[in-house]
């Protein structure tokens, strides 16, 4: 019941937003990755938002069409720059201010956009294995499409909730039977129906082509010395998604060589979860990483 309590709805531009807010203390945000229309949420992180809320006051969101927060009120809002825009105005219809930021996958592409556009809203930011961050890798991975392409169960049951959930990790007892419900119910709201039939018919000549200018807008941004606030890269080793050896060190590099303050912390044994696989060692490195930046 107190975890319900917790979970509140406000509108951000006329998207009715679904998020979590618990905990006292400097604000740690959580922005999810995933796609529009899936079974994504704030939820993802539930292995460590218990943890995080003993010191802080952890908030987390359902992006714009994901989770229960509402679609793009327009076809044209089917972009990333949208779904950006909708992140950042969360933070500002809440009056958060010099948050830690923490984003994951293409959610992490999000956050470090924010980093970006307004350096003094955010205090430190966490990016944990985001393909969506790395040069060179389409909008849609080849890993993806092939998981897609080659599921051996139907669209949208349970057993194929868990297959595509599990052949993302190295240590699959994270995906629970309680996370396969809760991501199988959300994927079966009528809003996520009409967010995937928008997502198969606009993603190819507007999603995508959107998620590649915007990959070059800001690697541009980063190569020029736009990145002020420091960064922790958190990468699963054993990532299939999102290779270490490839993505994780390029986007390693990227930010690395154009900015004076990037950490890399690397989880042996995990995949593109690291911090639900892993989550003690998470709920650990991330306090430590934000207790040690200059005050």
């Amino acid at each position: 019941m107190a975890r319900q309590r917790s979970i509140k709805y406000v509108d951000v531009e006329g998207i009715r937003t679904r998020y979590f807010d618990h905990g006292r203390g400097d604000v740690v945000v959580l922005v999810h990755g995933g796609a529009m229309g899936t079974g994504s949420s704030f939820e993802i992180f539930d292995e460590n938002i218990a943890a995080l809320t003993k010191r802080y006051r952890v908030v987390a969101l359902d992006k714009i069409g994901h989770g229960h927060s509402d679609n793009p009120e327009t076809d044209a809002d089917y972009t990333i720059e949208r779904m950006t825009r909708h992140t950042h105005r969360f933070l500002e219809v809440l009056g958060l201010e010099r948050v830690y930021l923490i984003g994951q996958s293409r959610g992490a592409f999000n956050g470090i956009e924010i980093c970006l556009a307004e350096p003094s809203r955010v205090r430190a930011f966490v990016l944990c294995n985001s393909a969506s961050m790395a040069p060179g890798v389409e909008a849609i991975p080849a890993f993806s499409k092939k998981a897609r392409a080659e599921a051996p169960f139907a669209p949208g049951s349970k057993e194929w909730v868990r297959y595509r959930s599990e052949i993302m990790c190295f240590n699959k007892a994270c995906i629970t039977d309680d996370y396969i419900d809760r991501w199988h119910a959300i994927h079966h709201l009528p809003k996520s129906l009409v967010a995937r039939e928008k997502m198969k018919t606009l993603g190819p000549n507007q999603f995508e082509p959107s998620v590649d200018r915007a990959k070059e807008r800001v690697f541009a941004r980063l190569r020029e010395g736009g990145l002020k606030v420091p960064v922790l890269v958190h990468w699963g080793r054993n990532d299939p998604s999102a290779p270490f050896e490839t993505d994780g060190m390029n986007v390693y590099k990227l930010l690395s060589e154009n900015a004076s303050d990037v950490t890399l912390h690397v989880v042996n044994r995990a995949g593109h979860f690291a911090f639900k696989e892993r989550a003690e060692d998470f709920n650990h490195v991330i306090p430590a990483f934000f207790d040690a930046l200059p005050s």
